[in-house]
């Protein structure tokens, strides 16, 4: 019989970086397995989870149409 409940399925992302006792060790190394060694991609995604955030990306204003004059 198993009795363990489980409240808050946790990404296991954020299971390791929660039960982590050096957190900016834990971010390396998340970092460098999971987000090609992007600690600002690591920051968002801890924030989103954690904190229940929406993060969005800064909008990029499209380039207007290059005119060719023949």
């Amino acid at each position: 019989m198993n009795n363990v409940i489980k409240l808050n399925n946790l990404d296991p992302i954020i299971e390791r970086y929660l039960s982590s006792c050096d957190k900016p060790s834990i971010k390396r190394t998340l970092a460098f397995e999971y987000f090609n060694n992007d600690i600002n991609e690591l920051d968002k995604f801890i924030n989103s989870e954690i904190n229940n955030k929406v993060v969005t990306s800064d909008s990029i204003e499209p380039k207007a149409q290059m005119e060719f004059s023949f």
